[in-house]
């Protein structure tokens, strides 16, 4: 029924390997270079607390982290979420699973231009903190960001293992620079890095009138919990893509520990990168300079160092991290088209792996015309990487789906589990779907602060429709083969 009789794939990730690739699926380092564009879209900032906004948003990610453990461990296939998905709700939702996994891949390769163009961003902060003024023009924005994914698109092209080892070496390097940037904002004395800080304000603007700015307290639930879907768009909910792998990973141990251990670290980055600043500039200079575009986590540990060569060291790990994003990025999301034309939905070709090359190249050459596509779309029409955030609706759609089959074949007794298993899964799944659905409903609620725009929205509904056109014409010619893919849906596809 499949296209062949194995996915012709083979293994290549270790355990450092799956952590990696979901580590910089989470983006840490671009949330943290990223967070002051949301602060300045909020209505008021009056009492959001990053570091508690970032523990909550984890608390609620722990019931897709067991979700996704408890299935990668029993359905460990090329394709992750999306095998399960159809396999668990079966033939008769197939076009309803096609239609949302594409616009899933279309909404990841949206991110993947958003990311992008963040990264000449950070790029470009990065060169002005160490007093390079270069002036990106919009074509300079369009083509770097291009060439930073066509880069990692053909290292994957040239070999998986290539790929992802590429994206293993930049996510360790990112790590090792946040860790010095954390350590340079927890061990240089305050008032120190407030005077060195103080450089990168403008002229007439001073540490004490910035901070005088902020009036509020320190910590308010509400406008806290207002900040959930800015974590939605980086880092908690994308523990995909280990899974989209799994059949690639060599041990069990890895397929079995990756997805809460990469999770913790993230969390862990991320909250202890805002508390450095907290601590380090105090809790109101820090909130109200991100929002005015005057420092992020980055700039601020560059200057901090006091030292050129830690000022380089750190302002190029804060690159690498949309390199890493991108790297993960061109290893996963082909996993999901390679999966969907193994299963005869999409042409065979984007199953076809490279005898001499032992990669999926033509699957990694529309990731890039895609991706490259919307990069230009989102530079040219908006002007800003943000007109994309509204996209991530559309995952977080598609993530409420994976929880609710879950909870199907929990309730169902559809995959062999014991007593304990199934009901902690079937909990684990409720829950999720439950936190999915309030996050989306933040998103389409605040619009002007999540990007929710023609671009974004249009390019998601049409991503679900054509998915959907495509499962009907790919039933039909199917048929006409003497071939009916509902069968296929009832099998687990080989290794």
């Amino acid at each position: 029924m499949f296209v062949r009789g194995s996915s012709g794939l083979v293994r290549e990730a270790g355990f450092v390997d799956a952590v990696s690739v979901n580590v910089a699926n989470m983006s840490v380092g671009a949330a943290l270079g990223t967070v002051g564009f949301t602060l300045a879209s909020l209505p008021t900032v009056a009492g959001v607390n990053l570091v508690i906004a970032s523990i909550i948003a984890f608390t609620l990610s722990i019931p897709q982290i067991i979700t996704y453990t408890t299935l990668t461990k029993h359905i460990p296939r090329t394709g992750g979420d999306y095998v399960w998905v159809s396999r668990l709700l079966g033939p008769r939702f197939m076009w309803l699973v096609v239609g949302l996994v594409m616009g899933f891949i279309i909404e990841s390769l949206a991110y993947y231009a958003l990311i992008a163009i963040a990264g000449v961003g950070q790029l470009d902060t990065m060169l002005l903190t160490l007093g390079i003024n270069v002036n990106f023009t919009p074509l300079d924005i369009i083509g770097i960001s291009i060439l930073y994914f066509a880069i990692v698109v053909f290292a994957n092209i040239m070999g998986t293992k290539y790929g992802i080892r590429l994206m293993t070496v930049l996510t360790i390097a990112s790590i090792i620079t946040l860790l010095l940037a954390l350590a340079v904002l927890y061990v240089v004395p305050k008032s120190v890095i407030i005077s060195r800080v103080s450089s990168l304000l403008p002229s007439g603007v001073t540490y004490s009138k910035v901070a005088s700015q902020y009036t509020g307290p320190y910590f308010a639930l509400g406008p806290t919990i207002m900040m959930l879907p800015f974590f939605a768009i980086y880092i908690y909910p994308w523990l995909q893509a280990a899974p989209a792998i799994a059949s690639e990973i060599k041990t069990k141990r890895a397929i079995n520990w990756n997805l809460p251990v990469s999770a913790v670290l993230s969390m862990i980055m991320v909250t202890l990168g805002f508390a450095a600043m907290y601590y380090s500039m105090g809790f109101k200079f820090s909130t109200m300079a991100m929002a005015d575009g005057y420092i992020n986590f980055w700039s601020a540990a560059m200057v901090a160092s006091g030292n050129a060569a830690l000022a380089w060291i750190i302002g190029i790990g804060s690159v690498l991290w949309y390199l890493a994003v991108l790297a993960y990025g061109a290893i996963v999301i082909v996993r999901y088209l390679f999966a969907l034309s193994f299963d005869r939905i999409l042409p065979e070709f984007f199953s076809y792996v490279s005898p001499r090359l032992r990669s999926p190249v033509y699957a990694h050459l529309f990731d890039l015309i895609v991706t490259a596509s919307l990069i230009a779309a989102a530079e040219a029409l908006y002007n800003t990487f943000s007109s994309l955030y509204g996209a991530v609706v559309e995952a977080l759609i598609y993530f409420a789906l994976v929880g609710a089959a879950a909870a199907i074949a929990a309730l169902l007794n559809k995959i062999k589990l014991s007593r304990g298993v199934r009901v902690t899964l079937a909990v684990a799944s409720i829950l999720m779907v439950g936190v999915m659905g309030y996050i989306s409903y933040q998103f389409l609620k605040y619009p002007s602060i999540w990007g929710g725009n023609w671009l974004a929205y249009g390019v998601e509904i049409g991503a679900v429709l054509v998915g959907i056109a495509i499962y009907f014409a790919a039933k039909y010619i199917n048929l006409r083969k003497g071939l009916d893919i509902s069968l296929i849906f009832m099998e687990i596809p080989p290794e």
